[in-house]
């Protein structure tokens, strides 16, 4: 009996790894960019940006199934305001744009910065890093970073 215990404990934690590294490589196979950074909004006490963050499913049999990002957008080596997603599928051999807005105090940016952005001068490099999480076997998280440089950039 107990035998038979753990043939079948070791046949479920097979499985589970067996599920686990396919869902790793499904979203091992994604790429990420950084698409736009736009303002939105401005006045004297804060800026409004809407972010489109591109990514692409190169799988082309299953769906990666996002459950969260969690990350931080800088500016010019300035971080600038924390960045939230929610779930999403991104299909086979397909792009997602997850779309946000974010609201940055006007305290956020150093001078410099605050000129550059005001100007909508093409020298602000953007850069997104974070950690994205999917749902592995029996509900649990399983991360991957996330890191993105200038806007259309792909990780590597």
């Amino acid at each position: 009996m107990k035998k038979l215990f753990l043939l079948l404990s070791a046949a479920a934690l097979l499985t589970g790894c067996a599920t686990a590294k396919s869902e790793t490589d499904k979203l091992a196979n994604c790429k990420y960019a950084l698409r736009s950074v736009e303002i939105s909004d401005y006045n004297v006490n804060s800026l409004s940006f809407d972010i489109m963050i591109a990514i692409t499913n190169l799988n082309r049999k299953d769906p990666a199934k996002l459950k969260r990002f969690e990350g931080e957008l800088a500016m010019n080596d300035t971080p600038v305001s924390k960045i939230n997603l929610e779930e999403a599928t991104i299909p086979p051999n397909a792009t997602y744009n997850a779309k946000t807005h974010i609201t940055v105090p006007m305290s956020a940016f150093s001078s410099k910065l605050l000129g550059l952005v005001s100007m909508n001068s093409g020298t602000i490099d953007y850069h997104l890093t974070g950690t994205m999480y999917f749902e592995g076997p029996l509900g649990a998280e399983i991360p991957v970073p996330v890191d993105v440089g200038r806007i259309g950039g792909y990780n590597t």
